[in-house]
C-alpha cells in the first residue's frame, strides 16, 4: 500500500488519508478544508491498489471543518461505479458535509454514524 498518510509534498497539505485496510475494509479519514485541490489527492488515494477490493468504507470525517461537493463527489465517484455496491459508513460528518454528501446523489449507499 502506498504511503498517503505522510505529510506536506510539494506545498500542500494532505486532506485524505488512509487509515488501514484489512481485507474488503478500509478506513479513510479526511481532514481540514477539503476543498478545491482536495478532490485531485481524494481520487489519488482511491486509485491505491490496496484498495481495489475493497466492498465496506468506514469515512472518519469528524476532522473535517468545510467538505464541498466536488470533493464530496471524487470521493463518492469510485463507489458509485462498484460492482457490487459498496457499503459506506460515514462517522463525524457536520451538518454542512452530509449536504455536501447528499448532493452527489450516493445517499443509497451511506449510513450516518456520529
Amino acid at each position: 500500500m502506498a504511503d498517503h498518510a505522510r505529510g506536506p509534498q510539494t506545498g500542500d497539505e494532505r486532506r485524505v488519508r488512509i487509515l488501514s485496510v484489512d481485507g474488503r475494509r478500509a478506513e479513510l479519514a479526511l481532514s481540514g478544508e477539503v476543498t478545491g485541490v482536495a478532490a485531485a489527492q481524494i481520487e489519488e488515494v482511491l486509485l491505491d491498489p490496496a484498495l481495489q477490493d475493497v466492498m465496506e468504507w468506514t469515512l472518519d470525517l469528524s476532522g473535517v471543518q468545510r467538505l464541498d461537493t466536488i470533493c464530496a463527489y471524487a470521493l463518492v465517484r469510485p463507489l458509485l461505479t462498484a460492482a457490487p455496491p459498496v457499503a459506506v459508513h460515514v462517522r463525524g460528518a457536520s451538518k454542512q458535509a452530509r449536504r455536501a454528501l447528499h448532493q452527489t446523489g450516493a445517499d443509497h449507499l451511506l449510513t450516518f454514524e456520529d
